[in-house]
């Protein structure tokens, strides 16, 4: 609720009025986000790599393009991304998605998110994603 009241008065401060709404994460999530009812919302999200995470996001028809966000150039890119092997024309290929996304304002990003993992001493080979996924496939317990 803080932080809605936050983006709230950053809104009021900008003269656009925001009428505030809180779900439970149920009904949150069928009526806001798979509807796609919504002007503004705030959505607990990340990308822990450019693929598939980027595409899924900002992608025409993405999974997690809740704001049904569309731009033909930001599809050919992020095509273009995923075909090539070679890593320098990749990373102009998403430099470019982020520069056309953050034009249109398809999405805002207000916090980073922390994430930790805590195990005893003798749990080892803990691999994980830089944000979040854990990997639990090299992961062993030492005597």
């Amino acid at each position: 609720m803080a932080f809605a009241e936050f983006v709230q008065a950053q809104m009021a401060a900008i003269g656009v009025t925001i009428d505030l709404r809180f779900y439970d994460l149920a009904e949150f999530t069928s009526t806001v986000t798979q509807s796609g009812n919504f002007q503004l919302t705030t959505w607990v999200g990340e990308v822990n790599t450019a693929y598939p995470g980027v595409g899924k996001l900002l992608g025409t028809g993405g999974s997690a393009n809740h704001g049904k966000y569309s731009n033909p150039e930001v599809d050919r890119l992020l095509a273009q991304a995923q075909a090539t092997t070679d890593e320098a024309q990749r990373t102009r290929d998403y430099q470019q998605v982020e520069m056309l996304s953050g034009q249109d304002l398809a999405v805002a990003w207000f916090s980073r998110t922390y994430r930790s993992t805590i195990t005893r001493q003798n749990v080892k080979g803990v691999d994980r994603y830089p944000l979040s996924t854990m990997w639990f496939a090299t992961t062993w317990l030492a005597p």
